[in-house]
C-alpha cells in the first residue's frame, strides 16, 4: 500500500518518558493499524527509527529494557559532553546493522540541530545508527555527532514533536505524541542517578557534596519551560491531525528504570483513544 495512505507518526523527545511511544506501537500492531512515514526527535528518533527498520514494538521494548547499564553510556573523552553514546549505538547496530535510512521499509526522518549554523537538520539519508546518535545528543550531556562540518545535537532544541517533518515525508494524516516535560512538571531536585553508568552517579554525588542541587534544578527547570513553550508554539503552527499527550506524571527524562512504566502509560492511552486513531486511519485511506 502507498505509504501516503497510511498513518504518519511524529514521535517527540522526552528521555525515559519516550517509552510511551513503544506502548502506542504495541496497540497499533495489535489492532493491525499500519504505519507509514515516521518522524522522530530524540527518544522518538530511537523508537521511530527502530520501528522503521522493521523491529516490532515488542522487540524494541526488549532491546531497550534489557540492556545493562554498562552497555549504554560511558565517559565522553571528546570534551563536548559528559557521556558518550558509542556503546549504546553499538548495541543498536547489533540489531539493525549498518542499514541506511533511504533503504528502510518505510520513510523515516530523525531531527537534529546543527549548533554551528543554529539550524534544524532533518536526517533522511545515511546510516540510521548515526542519525539516532545525533537526534539523542542532549547538549552537554550526551556526545554530539560531527558530520560534514556540522555539530549535530538533539533535535528537541528546536523541534521536539516534528509534525511538519512527517508531512514532508509524505504523510497525509499525522498522529503526534508529545512526551516532553510539561511546564507544570514538579519543581524538585533533579536526579541524574537514573542514568546508567558511574558518571551520572558521580555527578549526583558532587551536587550533593557541594550543595549545588538548587543550581542544577533551576537550570533544568528553565530548559524544560523553554522546551514546553517552544513545543506548544510549533504544534500551533504545524498542528497534527491527532495529538496524544500521555499523562506520565513526574517521570524524569533521566530515570531509565521507569521505562516500563512509561510503556504501560502509553499503551493505556492508545487504547483509550483507539476510536479516534481508527477514524484518522479511515481518513488516510479516503
Amino acid at each position: 500500500m502507498d505509504a501516503q495512505k497510511l498513518l504518519g507518526l511524529a514521535l517527540g523527545g522526552g528521555g525515559a518518558r519516550g517509552g510511551a511511544h513503544i506502548g502506542l506501537l504495541k496497540v497499533l500492531e495489535r489492532e493491525c493499524i499500519e504505519v507509514g512515514a515516521i518522524a522522530g526527535t530524540s527518544a522518538g528518533g530511537i523508537v521511530g527509527g527502530l520501528y522503521a527498520a522493521g523491529l516490532s514494538a515488542g522487540e524494541i521494548e526488549r532491546l531497550l529494557t534489557s540492556a545493562g547499564p554498562a552497555a549504554l553510556l560511558e565517559p565522553d573523552l571528546s570534551g563536548w559532553s559528559l557521556l558518550s553514546t558509542r556503546r549504546f549505538i553499538d548495541l543498536l547496530r547489533t540489531r539493525i546493522g549498518d542499514v541506511r535510512i533511504e533503504d528502510l521499509p518505510r520513510p523515516f526522518a530523525a531531527v537534529a540541530v546543527d549548533l554551528r549554523s543554529g539550524r534544524e537538520v532533518v536526517l533522511t539519508r545515511g546510516p540510521l545508527a548515526i542519525a539516532i546518535q545525533a537526534t539523542i545528543a542532549v547538549p552537554g550531556l550526551l556526545s554530539p555527532v560531527e558530520r560534514d562540518g556540522a555539530l549535530l545535537v538533539d533535535g528537541g532544541v528546536l523541534n521536539n514533536v516534528p509534525v511538519g517533518v512527517a508531512r514532508q515525508l509524505g504523510a497525509q494524516r499525522v498522529l503526534a505524541v508529545d512526551v516532553g516535560v510539561p511546564a507544570d512538571f514538579p519543581f524538585e531536585v533533579p536526579s541524574f542517578g537514573g542514568l546508567p553508568g558511574p558518571i551520572p552517579k558521580i555527578l549526583e554525588r558532587v551536587l550533593t557534596l557541594t550543595g549545588r542541587h538548587r543550581a542544577a534544578m533551576s537550570l533544568m527547570k528553565s530548559y524544560d519551560l523553554q522546551g514546553a513553550a517552544l513545543t506548544q508554539r510549533r504544534l500551533h503552527e504545524e498542528p497534527p491531525d491527532l495529538l496524544l499527550r500521555p499523562d506520565l506524571g513526574p517521570i524524569p527524562v533521566t530515570d531509565l528504570a521507569r521505562l516500563d512504566e512509561a510503556i504501560t502509560i502509553g499503551e493505556r492511552l492508545a487504547e483509550e483513544r483507539l476510536e479516534e486513531i481508527r477514524e484518522l486511519c479511515l481518513k488516510c485511506e479516503a
